[in-house]
């Protein structure tokens, strides 16, 4: 008898055994979860389908002007995941390259994003470095490997009481075989190019140096605090050689630029932490890429998904107690003589 039948059998029972009230009791808040996601569901539904409208119909989905920074390619920015964004050739190519399904979810973005923040400052080219932070088991390590890049890939040691978690839901790789997408990259290759080190963001390594780029994916805000995670960004700027690029991704605040989650398991940064953080940075001689905090105005930028959160609904926006969140990229190039 398998382990998930006999955990049914169990719970029936259990619930069996339960007092009548007890039983009414919870019936009926299933029955209300049930109504919960199914409200869920249609606006899921509505929003993917006035989407597909906008599309159809040519409506734009963004008539904003780009922030540009002429010390960057014209599409090298730091700014917000957006439904505009998802609609860009580029996002559907790297969707392709990373063998995974265009669907417009702030994840997929992240990831797509930080591949063409890096291929733009012609990162991603045969011979180069790159050190990736937290890594999990995004397919980025392999994407990149797959363009000749040798990388260092780096997350928790998998024993460590932090990554339990991660390893308890699939994803964390305790080494290069886990980090393997023979879809993606030849496995010979893969395994020439691409080393595994258990790393805490939190104390990087003094030989991690010499870097052409560094990367992480929400990651840091997962550091305890605000200030937690911009201190790893400017130490990971620090693994880089000079004009070496590093793209980071973490959680961003909508709607408020005064209150915020500033400490616990997940932070949520304002522009005026991004703004100062970009000044800090640059007063130390590192270019931060100008921050574009437009917000879109397609469809999906104004659809807010609530909890029970689900990977497959069109979540480019989600509601944390009072605050909206969304993703944003932040991209630095580290100074010194070259």
């Amino acid at each position: 008898m398998g382990a998930k039948h006999v955990a049914r059998n169990w719970a029936r029972r259990a619930y069996e055994g339960l007092p009548d009230q007890v039983r009414e009791d919870l019936s009926t808040k299933r029955s209300e979860f049930r109504g919960i996601m199914q409200i869920k569901e249609n606006q899921r539904m509505l929003a993917l389908r006035l989407a597909a409208v906008e599309k159809q119909l040519g409506i734009a989905v963004d008539d904003h002007v780009p922030v540009l920074d002429p010390r960057f390619p014209d599409s090298v920015q730091s700014r917000l995941c957006t439904q505009a964004e998802m609609e860009q050739p580029w996002f559907g190519a790297w969707c392709e390259a990373l063998g995974v399904p265009p669907t417009a979810h702030r994840k997929t973005w992240e990831f797509a994003y930080i591949a063409q923040m890096l291929a733009e400052t012609g990162k991603l080219e045969p011979g180069r470095r790159g050190l990736g932070f937290g890594v999990g088991r995004e397919r980025l390590v392999a994407g990149f490997a797959a363009r000749g890049a040798e990388i260092t890939a780096t997350d928790l040691d998998g024993e460590s009481r932090e990554a339990t978690g991660w390893v308890r839901s699939d994803q964390h790789a305790s080494n290069v075989e886990g980090l393997l997408y023979p879809d993606l990259c030849d496995p010979d290759e893969f395994r020439r190019l691409v080393e595994w080190r258990p790393t805490d963001m939190r104390a990087i390594p003094s030989d991690l140096k010499g870097y052409d780029f560094c990367w992480s994916a929400c990651a840091f805000e997962h550091l305890g605090s605000l200030e937690a995670g911009l201190e790893f960004v400017e130490r990971s700027v620090d693994t880089l050689r000079p004009g070496g690029i590093a793209v980071h991704t973490t959680e961003f605040n909508v709607h408020s630029d005064d209150d915020t989650l500033e400490t616990g398991p997940t932070v949520v940064y304002r522009r005026r932490d991004l703004l100062a953080f970009k000044e800090r940075m640059e007063a130390k001689g590192h270019e931060v890429a100008a921050f574009d905090f437009h917000t879109g105005i397609g469809i999906l930028d104004a659809y807010v998904d609530v909890p029970p959160y689900s990977e497959e609904e069109p979540v480019l926006r989600f509601a944390v107690g009072p605050y909206t969140l969304t993703s944003v990229g932040i991209v630095v190039r580290a100074g010194g003589a070259a």
